[in-house]
C-alpha cells in the first residue's frame, strides 16, 4: 500500500482511510472497470452493428486501459466470495453479452447461445492482445492498423457472420 500511495502521491494513512488493504483497493479499481464496460453495454439494440459497437467498446477499453483490464481478465488473486457485488458486476458484464447474443440470434438453443457467447467474449480478449502486442512491439502491420480504425467492420466481419 506504501508503493500505490507514493505512486498516486498521497500518504499512506489516507490510503488506509479510504481502503482496509490492498485487496479491498484492487476490488475497487476491477468494481470501477467492469462497470465501465457495462456501462458500453446499456442501449446497444439487436442490430448486429449496435452489437458490434459494444464489442468494439470492450476492445477500445482495452487497449485505453491495459492495466485495468488486465487486473480484470488476469489471475486475480482476490477471494471473489468477500466482495459479492463485484462477483455481481463482473457477472453482469458476460450476462450481458449472454442477451446479446441471444437477440442476434433469437432462435437458437441456450447451449448455442452461450456457444457462440464464449467464442466472441475469446475473439473480444484476442484482438485485444494482438493489436497491444504488435503495438508494444513496434509491429503494427496494415492489417492491425486498420483493425484499430474499423473495429465495428472488423467484429462484423468476423464474429457476427
Amino acid at each position: 500500500m506504501r508503493l500505490v500511495a507514493k505512486k498516486a502521491g498521497v500518504s499512506t494513512s489516507a490510503t488506509y482511510r479510504h481502503y482496509n488493504n490492498k485487496n479491498d483497493l484492487k476490488a475497487e479499481v476491477l468494481r470501477k472497470g467492469f462497470q465501465f464496460l457495462n456501462e458500453g453495454m446499456k442501449g446497444f439494440q439487436t442490430s448486429d452493428a449496435n452489437f458490434a459497437s459494444y464489442g468494439a467498446h470492450y476492445i477500445r477499453f482495452g487497449l485505453e486501459y491495459p492495466h485495468i483490464y488486465d487486473l480484470m481478465f488476469g489471475n486475480i488473486d482476490i477471494d471473489m466470495t468477500l466482495y459479492p457485488d463485484l462477483k455481481a458486476v463482473s457477472n453482469a458484464s458476460f450476462d450481458g453479452l449472454v442477451e446479446g447474443v441471444r437477440a442476434f440470434i433469437p432462435n437458437k438453443s441456450r447451449k448455442e447461445i452461450l456457444i457462440k457467447a464464449h467464442n466472441v467474449w475469446a475473439s473480444v480478449h484476442g484482438i485485444v492482445g494482438i493489436l497491444r502486442r504488435s503495438e508494444w512491439q513496434g509491429s503494427e502491420t496494415e492489417t492491425t492498423e486498420w483493425i484499430k480504425e474499423n473495429i465495428e467492420d472488423y467484429l462484423k466481419m468476423t464474429t457476427f457472420s
